[in-house]
């Protein structure tokens, strides 16, 4: 996690600074939809779609078959998801993080003709032979060569690359009035990419090289040539990009591990079950795989963990979200939770579900209320205020909608002695919940997906225990 907000410290220095206002974060995981960005913004991600090695095409911002199938492969292999927008930042923060290391920018170069990637700060020039003038990348095992002659001379260097391949592996061509390409690679996994243009009388010729470990590399920089002089790989500040990288930085910092939640915030908050010592809560079944979701406060200090009476282990934990993941061995017909796919509304009716005092009132608990507030204590946007009771053990329960689904995780209740002796008052069923979407987003960034319902079916109340009671858990600490 910390190395992403790095990638996007590096993003805010290449492109400037932004503001983040309250924004619904479930956002970032509708579906990639390339017409929300510009023509540079999609030529941003493209570039980081060819390092990360899944788009052979050019930067041109034209997002067609190509890109769609780069990006979905993108998102299938590094989250097992289909493509969505939290996708389009991690990939300008990869992007940004290539841009800087060693100064890549976009290089006009008039006796070519031609603009391309190069590493301005990692380019070292290496001894030059008759008809080519070389250079190498510091960092790589990339080589690239410039050189002029005529037709006779750029068919040879055309007619040498194509005996560069192997005979089994088909080079790639393209022959055009004016201009030729012929890619190939060898036995040795070294791919040769030969590019001439008729400039100014004269046949230029640009050669680049790279073995197989640097093929995201080489892809990225063949892909950036263009005739244009004023080619650039920068995204405008302010627009739809931004707005997507905004997002999932301010949740990203939210979910620092080793981040304390401000006094101030927390003034008057009690996790429900602080009486029991930690020493149980609730959780729900969140994959396949035997994935639990739960409190932070449900489990720290825990030896040992069970669910359901079965050993259980702690994947990762979020104090500022107070978001716990663990994992144990589930029956291979064991009902996971699903998720709404769009955010709680205001006066929506819920229910908690849980395991009050440690499991002492004969079994899982369901309350019924609603959502009286979008945000939390002193407008904490990453919580809500829900009217349905919490007692102590349902800690990391789900809060659920009528059609089943997840709406948030029960965290806390204001603790009512503290607001009496402040207020003179005593409130009444004033409880919170962690809302879906940061949960989403912590289970996502943990290699769980979020499974989304689909059914527009609304239950009844006995049909809304029932599918409860099939993926809420009981947790017990040690």
């Amino acid at each position: 996690m910390r190395v992403l907000r790095q990638f996007l410290l590096i993003f805010v220095f290449l492109f400037g600074t932004f503001s983040v206002s309250a924004q619904e974060y479930d956002r970032l995981f509708d579906p990639f939809t390339p017409s929300r960005y510009s023509r540079d913004e999609l030529r941003f991600l493209q570039l980081g779609l060819a390092l990360e090695g899944y788009y052979n095409g050019l930067l041109d911002g034209a997002w067609g078959r190509i890109s769609n199938r780069a990006i979905t492969q993108y998102a299938n292999q590094e989250f097992d998801d289909p493509p969505q927008e939290i996708h389009a930042a991690f990939l300008a923060y990869s992007t940004a993080d290539f841009l800087v290391s060693d100064q890549w920018e976009m290089r006009y170069f008039d006796d070519l003709g031609l603009s391309f990637l190069i590493p301005t700060e990692a380019l070292i020039e290496a001894a030059h032979t008759d008809h080519f003038l070389n250079y190498e990348h510091s960092g790589s095992s990339l080589k690239l060569s410039i050189g002029f002659g005529d037709l006779n001379w750029a068919e040879q260097v055309h007619q040498y690359a194509l005996d560069f391949g192997t005979s089994y592996d088909a080079p790639y061509t393209v022959r055009k009035p004016g201009m030729a390409i012929t890619s190939a690679t060898n036995r040795m996994g070294q791919t040769l990419y030969v590019r001439s243009l008729l400039w100014r009388g004269q046949w230029s010729t640009l050669m680049i090289s790279a073995y197989e470990q640097d093929a995201g590399l080489l892809a990225a920089i063949t892909a950036s040539i263009t005739t244009e002089r004023n080619a650039s790989l920068y995204v405008p500040e302010g627009g739809y990009l931004f707005s997507v990288v905004a997002t999932t930085s301010e949740l990203l910092d939210a979910l620092e591990e080793d981040a304390t939640p401000e006094p101030s915030r927390n003034a008057g908050i009690l996790p429900e079950d602080e009486d029991a010592a930690g020493s149980s809560g609730t959780g729900f079944v969140v994959s396949a795989e035997g994935h639990i979701l739960t409190n932070a406060h449900v489990v720290e200090g825990c030896h040992t963990l069970t669910v359901n009476d079965r050993d259980a282990r702690l994947i990762n934990i979020s104090t500022t979200f107070d978001l716990a993941l663990l994992q144990t061995d589930m029956p291979s017909n064991q009902p996971v939770a699903m998720f709404a796919s769009s955010t709680a509304r205001l006066n929506q009716d819920v229910i908690a579900v849980g395991y009050p005092y440690a499991g002492l009132l004969g079994g899982v608990n369901v309350t019924r209320g609603a959502v009286s507030s979008m945000t939390g204590l002193g407008g904490d946007e990453t919580t809500m205020q829900i009217t349905a009771p919490v007692q102590p053990g349902n800690s990391g329960g789900p809060v659920l909608s009528d059609k089943g689904e997840v709406l948030g995780v029960v965290v806390s209740k204001l603790d009512a002695l503290v607001v009496a002796d402040a207020l003179g008052d005593i409130p009444q069923n004033v409880n919170f919940a962690i809302r879906g979407e940061a949960a989403k987003l912590f289970l996502s960034l943990n290699g769980v997906t979020p499974q989304n319902g689909t059914s527009d079916m609304v239950l009844s109340p006995v049909e809304l225990a029932e599918k409860a009671t099939g993926f809420t858990v009981f947790i017990a600490c040690e």
